[in-house]
């Protein structure tokens, strides 16, 4: 879907009292991620129930170019922007961390892993090919004990 096809909406933010905050159908639940411009939650359509990711990006932290290429880079559901923030509506992708997959399961077979790191590796180079750099990925280790490997 291109940019201009996007359902638009302007301060439908709402936030009320007695329930989780809103943004226009999206009822936000809980934070997913967080960036330095940005904060990833997940969120729920009130009318289908369907779970999505919301960014919600600070644009007074951004540039004018910035701002652009951020916009351009994403297939989204559905953009929705007050005066400062912009939220993106995304799939929700709910498999997990690979952390938290390797506490729940123990290490993983060779070819597993193997497997697993081909298509983050793959998913990498997809992202270059359209000229898009992550500069987000890491690796965290917790706890020297608890450190799981690929």
């Amino acid at each position: 879907a291109s940019r201009q096809s996007l359902p638009r909406c302007r301060n439908s933010v709402a936030s009320l009292t007695d329930e989780q905050p809103h943004v226009g159908n999206y009822r936000l639940l809980k934070t997913i991620g967080k960036g330095n411009f940005a904060k990833v939650k997940l969120a729920r359509h009130v009318l289908t129930g369907r779970e999505v990711a919301v960014k919600i990006i600070d644009k007074t932290q951004l540039n004018p170019t910035s701002l652009q290429k951020v916009r351009a880079q994403f297939k989204l559901f559905e953009v929705i922007e007050t005066e400062k923030t912009l939220y993106l509506i995304m799939e929700y992708a709910s498999g997990g961390e690979v952390f938290d997959y390797l506490v729940a399961h123990g290490r993983m077979k060779e070819k597993e892993a193997r497997a697993k790191f081909r298509q983050i590796v793959s998913a990498v180079q997809y992202c270059h090919q359209k000229r898009i750099v992550h500069r987000d990925l890491k690796v965290r280790h917790t706890h020297p004990l608890r450190s799981a490997h690929l």
